[in-house]
């Protein structure tokens, strides 16, 4: 029998479950973006930028925490128009790999949504790897930084921010100058040590 207490949590719980909105609304011909906010609450926005007759929301199978949705003209991340990305096209690769026409897009991680291009690479050559490495030629790619190598072929992630072929060790999309391949170990995002040296943003320690 359910007492009293766990039936005031189950209905708080379901309230929250059913105001607690998020994603986008077509209304009066005008395209808005549901969102909950821990200190305003349940807000809503108009994008003014998207076309209410051609909007729809996209479903991608992958785990990415994101509303897309696009009209004729436009992607839209969260309600954020994304400038320079073809809405027709674009697709979902893989590992927070996406991709239009012209170009393929990381958004793993990121400081601006619009800069998150990976610029300079074959696009028809784009491979995954391991998240949130992948390659095109000889461009190894970490997010949508790119570096080129000469072994690419040999290159093997350590972690998500170190990895190695048989001659370089790489932190991100930087080459450690003078390390060790077959001793390097991680100790952290920015540094390591191998059998002659410890480093620390792409440095010897001293």
């Amino acid at each position: 029998m359910m007492t009293k207490k766990v039936l005031i949590i189950s209905i708080f719980t379901l309230f929250l479950l059913t105001s607690c909105r998020q994603g986008y609304k077509v209304e009066n011909n005008k395209v808005y973006y549901e969102y909950w906010n821990e200190g305003s609450g349940q807000g809503k926005r108009l994008i003014e930028q998207a076309d209410a007759l051609t909007f729809q929301k996209i479903d991608f199978d992958c785990d990415c925490d994101f509303d897309f949705g696009k009209d004729k003209s436009h992607l839209f991340i969260n309600g954020e128009p994304i400038k320079n990305i073809d809405p027709n096209t674009f697709k979902f690769i893989g590992n927070y790999v996406f991709a239009d026409k012209d170009s393929a897009y990381f958004f793993g991680f990121y400081n601006n949504i619009n800069e998150c291009a990976i610029k300079g690479i074959e696009l028809n050559k784009l491979k995954l790897i391991e998240y949130p490495w992948s390659k095109s030629g000889n461009k190894l790619i970490h997010g949508y930084d790119t570096l080129t190598l000469d072994d690419i072929a040999d290159f093997k992630p350590i972690d998500e921010n170190w990895g190695k072929t048989k001659k370089y060790v790489i932190n991100k999309s930087k080459i450690l100058k003078g390390a060790d391949p077959d001793t390097f170990k991680a100790i952290n995002s920015y540094s390591g040590k191998d059998k002659n040296n410890t480093y620390e943003f792409g440095e010897v320690k001293k």
